[in-house]
């Protein structure tokens, strides 16, 4: 079983083992002396009691031995003082040990032999001193415990063998206690050792702590973030350093003696770093200002600190850190959580609390105007010039309506000009006159927004929509003051857009009613609550049929027949014209299927179908399953699908003509650019827009516009299809420009599908029915 003590010699980290043992054999070293002055002594005072007893020449032998084993055991001492054994202690141990084993040994037989020859007094002086010296073995030689366990043994052995001599009981009983003591005086001798070893090793690593506290805290104090100071009685400064010299702007003997609290400026942070030095009370990161600048600059320093009696006059003790960089960092997060990193004005979070806090404040008879106003088309100006070009738009933007408020006069009180986020502003206007001013203000904006931007080499034109809401006459809350905003921002959107839009009580109603059709549509294709119609696409020479528009109907069982106009701008916003338009292409293909004479299907394609991952995924899917030849399927889209995102678009529109299918441009001239868009992509055919067919027969303007279209179209190469044919006159002048198909109430109104087979002939009464919406799966812009 391994020892407590063998464990603690194995703890002990090998590098330091040479080192341990030369400081166990030092300690021995400094005390070696004493040890042998007693051994002489004790010999001394045998030699001399036992004269006449014992013959001399045993004596002096004794003695002789005595003499030579302590002066060996001096001169190992005065070697290893000397340095001479300083680095081979295992060798000076085993002499030591050698040395003990001389001295015990010559004890030991001196007891042996002399104790039968004396008398009773003799033997108690020979019990005495072996006694003794082994205590003193103990004591003397506990750093060095095999050096102690060797003269015990010899010394108790030689003494236990003298009075077992005698055999007698009291000698017997000697015997055990001299046993008894030496084992414990052995014991105790490993424990001071253990004890020794503990303690040096505790001082080292406490002395090796206190000379790495002092080379950190001389570098702290030279090149350091942070400075120590120490002030007297009188709070001044005692023995500044360079470091926090050169922070405060000051020599360093210019500081010294300096009153502390004269560093820094007159406010309620210095007052409480005052009163808690005065009042000897420990500080924590207090914050205090310079009173004067450093280099130009305000700084602030970051203080801790508590009282201490280090002497010479030093009562209080601290740390101070330079936070100048930090308040810095802070201000920037702060100002960067509140205000728009691009065009610098207030963000979202600063406009929520700053409008909850003027709702919250208004005072009796104040109103609050609220102008939520959205860039119209903004989309295209990232897409067509890229999102720098976007960017620095949005910063004109933001000064040119910063500028428009500050200049107009129309204000009121404390403006508050945000950017929400992507192109949303909003403008908050207080005061008793609120609702005229916004008004009035809305209309400058509007007029603002008419100028062109210069954005580097561009000229940009660009509009805004405009919602507004009061409080309290719309709204008595924050949240209902922005949804009612939002709402009048939304219908003046779906006006038209470049107009504003006061918030209305029935713009809640239709807000439900939208959310409440959405809720609906989400279930509509589970339920077949969709209903595809067909309207016949007719030669303009021969008035054939040559095939059908797709148009897509919703059947609700509580509103009736929905109008597309009302729930495919929905779907859209929604999404869900993704999985409607789903259902419209593969029922529209099955339905082409059953027809025997091979005409062909036009179907609306949306914006958001265009810009869906699995769209052209779905054709593919659908062409197969239905057995539809590609040249077949007609797909229309408007020049929206080409205003947003452009270059994706487009390469969505090529992967679907080089599957076979046809492309069709609908409402065409009813855009912004729609010639250029005749350059941008080889469409297979072009609608004219119904509202230039209508005027055919009254207006020579229209008569040229639709035949310059038709000229410009057979020129490219590309089909042409008028829309909202509805009289022969007409039919007549397109047939006389060379418009090749038509399509309208003249050949036949928008029936379900079932109504119309290719071998059925046309019905023979065409009366012109009432005005029914066809499906367009996309956003009017």
């Amino acid at each position: 079983m391994v020892s407590k003590h063998a464990v603690l010699r194995t703890a002990i980290p090998a590098e330091l083992r040479e080192w341990v043992d030369n400081r166990l054999i030092n300690a021995h070293v400094r005390i070696v002396r004493i040890m042998v002055v007693g051994c002489l002594l004790n010999a001394a005072a045998i030699c001399l009691a036992l004269a006449g007893e014992v013959e001399n020449w045993l004596l002096g032998l004794f003695a002789c031995m005595i003499v030579m084993a302590s002066l060996h055991r001096l001169w190992l001492a005065e070697g290893i003082a000397r340095g001479r054994r300083q680095r081979r202690s295992a060798k000076i141990m085993n002499a030591y040990a050698l040395s003990s084993l001389w001295l015990g040994l010559t004890m030991g037989i001196a007891c042996a032999l002399f104790f039968a020859q004396v008398s009773h007094g003799d033997q108690l002086l020979l019990a005495t001193s072996g006694v003794a010296q082994i205590a003193a073995a103990a004591y003397t030689m506990r750093t060095l415990v095999r050096s102690a366990v060797i003269f015990i043994a010899a010394q108790a052995s030689g003494l236990i063998i003298g009075l077992a001599q005698l055999g007698e009981f009291d000698e017997l009983a000697a015997i055990v206690v001299v046993l008894v003591a030496s084992g414990l005086l052995i014991r105790m001798t490993f424990m001071a050792r253990d004890l020794f070893v503990t303690r040096i090793l505790s001082d080292r690593e406490l002395a090796a702590t206190t000379r790495t506290v002092k080379l950190l805290l001389n570098e702290y104090q030279e090149s350091g973030s942070d400075w120590l100071f120490e002030l007297d009685s009188q709070r001044r400064i005692v023995g500044a350093c360079k470091r926090f010299a050169s922070a405060a702007g000051q020599p360093a003997e210019q500081l010294e003696g300096t009153e502390f609290l004269s560093l820094f400026a007159a406010d309620g942070a210095r007052s409480a770093l005052s009163s808690a030095i005065v009042e000897r009370r420990p500080i924590r990161s207090v914050i205090v200002a310079l009173g004067n600048p450093v280099e130009g600059e305000a700084r602030w320093w970051s203080i801790s600190g508590r009282p201490c009696h280090l002497g010479e006059g030093v009562v209080y003790r601290g740390v101070i850190s330079d936070i100048t960089e930090r308040r810095h960092a802070e201000h920037r997060a702060q100002h960067m959580a509140h205000f728009d990193t691009l065009t610098g004005l207030p963000n979202r979070t600063l406009f929520d609390s700053g409008l909850e806090s003027l709702v919250s404040t208004r005072k009796r008879g104040e109103h609050i105007a609220l102008l939520l106003l959205d860039v119209d088309h903004f989309k295209s100006i990232n897409d067509m010039h890229g999102h720098p070009v976007g960017d620095a738009f949005l910063c004109a933007l933001g000064q040119r309506l910063t500028d428009c408020v500050q200049t107009s006069g129309l204000g009121g009180s404390h403006p508050l000009i945000a950017r929400l986020g992507g192109d949303e502003f909003a403008i908050v206007v207080s005061g008793d006159d609120a609702p005229d001013h916004a008004v009035r203000l809305a209309g400058c904006l509007l007029a603002a927004m008419a100028d062109p931007f210069q954005i580097d080499r561009y000229e940009l034109h660009s509009g805004a929509s405009i919602g507004i809401a009061l409080a309290p006459f719309h709204a008595g809350s924050k949240e209902q003051l922005v949804s009612y905003a939002d709402m009048a921002l939304h219908a003046a959107k779906q006006r038209g857009r470049g107009d504003w839009e006061m918030f209305e009580p029935d713009m809640d109603a239709q807000l439900h009613e939208r959310h409440a059709l959405a809720r609906d549509l989400r279930h509509a294709v589970a339920r077949g609550e969709l209903r595809l119609f067909l309207q016949p696409l007719v030669d303009a020479s021969s008035e054939a049929r040559t095939g059908y528009e797709a148009l897509l109907r919703c059947q609700h069982p509580e509103r009736g027949l929905v109008s597309p106009d009302r729930f495919i701008p929905i779907a859209e916003e929604t999404g869900l014209i993704v999985p409607i338009g789903e259902w419209v292409i593969r029922t529209a293909l099955h339905e082409a299927a059953r027809w025997q004479d091979g005409e062909t299907i036009a179907i609306n394609l949306s914006p958001v179908q265009i810009q869906s991952a699995g769209l052209l995924q779905l054709v593919v899917s659908a062409l197969a399953e239905s057995g539809v030849a590609p040249g077949r399927v007609e797909f229309e889209i408007t020049e929206s699908v080409l205003l947003e995102n452009s270059q994706a678009n487009l390469d969505v529109l090529k992967r679907l003509q080089s599957l076979g299918v046809k492309i069709a441009l609908d409402d065409f001239g009813t855009g912004h650019a729609s010639l250029n868009y005749l350059l941008t992509f080889p469409f297979d055919k072009i609608k004219i827009d119904r509202s230039f067919v209508s005027d055919l027969a009254t207006r020579e303007e229209s008569r040229a516009i639709v035949g310059a279209v038709i000229a410009l179209a057979n020129q490219l190469g590309m089909c042409t299809l008028a829309e909202g044919v509805e009289e022969r006159v007409q039919l007549e002048q397109l047939r006389h420009d060379g418009c090749r198909m038509v399509q309208g109430w003249l050949f036949g109104k928008a029936l379900p599908s079932e109504d119309y087979h290719p071998r059925m002939a046309t019905p023979a009464k065409r009366r012109k029915p009432a005005q029914t919406q066809t499906y367009s799966a996309r956003k009017r812009a």
